[in-house]
């Protein structure tokens, strides 16, 4: 299966779960599961998925495509340029949540 490549720049999954990690946050048990962007999967045109037991990291090609999953999932998600955190099935409570916010907002 090929998946969209991610956008030049752009962090990976991988390194986001990491500026959590590096921020002192909760990212327990971290799980590849970017075979699930593609038709074979959820069919959500992500490039890259890393998913642990706080919250979920896609990565997407471009800012159109992660800006329409962000509005789908709108209240339980948050975007910055082509990632999108998804807290849809996680454990992290919503007063923990900016602080990721904030850890992703850094990576610029």
């Amino acid at each position: 299966m090929v998946l969209p490549p991610r956008q030049d720049g752009a962090p990976t999954a991988r390194e986001v779960v990491a500026a959590f990690r590096a921020a002192g946050l909760k990212a327990a048990n971290p799980r590849d599961r970017s075979a699930e962007c593609g038709p074979d999967g959820l069919g959500l045109g992500c490039s890259e998925l890393v998913v642990t037991d706080h919250l979920a990291v896609y990565v997407f090609p471009d800012q159109s495509s992660a800006g329409d999953l962000a509005d789908v999932w709108a209240g339980a998600a948050y975007r910055r340029g082509t990632v999108v955190l998804n807290y849809l099935e996680a454990s992290t409570p919503p007063t923990d949540r900016s602080r990721y916010e904030r850890a992703l907002d850094a990576l610029d």
